[in-house]
């Protein structure tokens, strides 16, 4: 005889039954400290952290998880499993909390990372772990994921978080069999951290409808190890918006005859990608690496990168972008060589307004992967010694400049 689970009990808990009419209970506020051991109804009865998942579902939509911050680190062990979330319109909330006033307060979370070992992730959001809204939680020696999508999900929001020493913070793959974990109505916002392995996130198969506002991740350079990218689209992800976040030095060093690490990346599946006012600085490669389908870059600033702004489709817009100091970190080895922007199209049309070049080197401005293709340049500013257009021919035109392959 099959019994039913803990966590179907609480949740069934949750709804009082009045006549043949099934009545939601009101939302609950549930607490966690490092040592509860209780049911989570007051911070004298809190209920301990590894049993998030079950909280989540006693707390019901609307509902909220306060995490003590001020008592102490939580251990993750081998991380956290939740497959349950809010439902309708309403999200339930997951945040640090100072326990004496209730005010946002950042909890130490502290995983299994060390110099040898990734490390476990530490919430594995699994199909069902939608209509969540995670915030101030301070993530610690995580490995593949401080939040780790592995199934189907929507709207899921993640603020206010810090990370240190994490292989991402943001992880998208599928997990227990699933074929997709699509991600869609997203918002992942002010989440600032340091010592990232591999990348800030990484979202894919058809993910959509994304906002990345107000976040900053530091790199960690690796020898030669896998491809570090600060941002990373891939598969039919589309409709997703980067606004104001600044990936710096994801680095892959003494990696053969190409040193890759891009700041911010997406794929050919991969369409309506908007960058605004982010920053990338410090990659062995592109600042930028734009492969989607119409990718417009606004008021973006790419600095210190081996090839600032790197666009291989046909079609792109840059309006009011700076491109700064590229910088060529495997010059005696690399077969490759420095620039402010790249075009990979073939049949490259690209526009672009108000573009600004500053070094002190004369690096080389543009360079074409192929024997064809154009851009078109409408209001450009240099700062350099000179104007380095080897390579290519510029016309002029009544809108500017038109650059093409010499």
């Amino acid at each position: 005889m099959a019994f039913p689970s803990r966590r179907r009990l609480l949740a069934a808990a949750a709804v009082s039954i009045m006549g043949c009419g099934r009545v939601a209970a009101s939302p609950r506020t549930i607490h966690v400290t490092p040592d509860g051991a209780g049911d989570g109804s007051s911070w004298s009865a809190a209920a301990r952290l590894g049993e998030l998942g079950t909280l989540i579902a006693s707390a019901q939509s609307g509902g909220e998880i306060l995490i003590a911050a001020e008592r102490g680190e939580y251990a993750l062990g081998a991380g956290l499993d939740i497959d349950v979330g809010g439902g309708g319109e309403a999200l339930v909330r997951v945040r640090g909390a100072n326990s004496e006033t209730g005010e946002p307060m950042l909890a130490v979370l502290r995983g299994s990372r060390t110099q040898t070992e990734q490390g476990d992730e530490a919430f594995r959001l699994r199909r069902g772990a939608g209509n969540l809204h995670f915030s101030h939680l301070d993530f610690r020696d995580v490995g593949n994921g401080c939040f780790r999508v592995g199934g189907p999900l929507q709207r899921l929001t993640i603020e206010d978080c810090a990370f240190e020493n994490v292989y991402r913070f943001l992880e998208n793959t599928v997990h227990d069999g699933e074929r997709e974990a699509s991600l869609l109505d997203f918002v992942v916002r002010r989440c600032r951290g340091s010592r990232v392995e591999r990348g800030f996130l990484r979202i894919r198969y058809g993910s959509r409808s994304g906002i990345i506002e107000d976040c900053l991740a530091q790199g960690m350079a690796n020898e030669g190890g896998p491809i570090p990218a600060g941002c990373a689209l891939d598969d039919e992800a589309r409709d997703i918006v980067y606004r104001r976040c600044i990936m710096e030095t994801f680095q892959q060093w003494r990696a053969g005859r190409y040193w890759n690490g891009d700041g911010f990346s997406d794929e050919p599946g991969n369409a309506n990608i908007r960058y605004e006012a982010c920053e990338a600085r410090g990659s062995t490669d592109g600042g930028f690496d734009c492969k989607g389908r119409n990718v417009a870059l606004e008021n973006c600033l790419a600095e210190d990168n081996k090839r600032n702004f790197r666009i291989w489709d046909d079609r792109a817009t840059l309006t009011g972008c700076t491109s700064r100091s590229p910088n060529f970190r495997g010059r005696e080895v690399e077969d490759a060589d420095a620039c402010h922007i790249w075009i990979g199209g073939e049949n490259a049309e690209i526009l672009m307004a108000n573009l600004t070049i500053e070094d002190a080197d004369a690096t080389q401005i543009f360079e074409f992967d192929h024997d064809r293709g154009s851009v078109q340049v409408r209001g450009l500013t240099i700062h350099s010694p000179r104007q380095n257009w080897n390579g290519v021919q510029v016309q002029t035109n009544s809108d500017g400049i038109v650059v093409r392959p010499d």
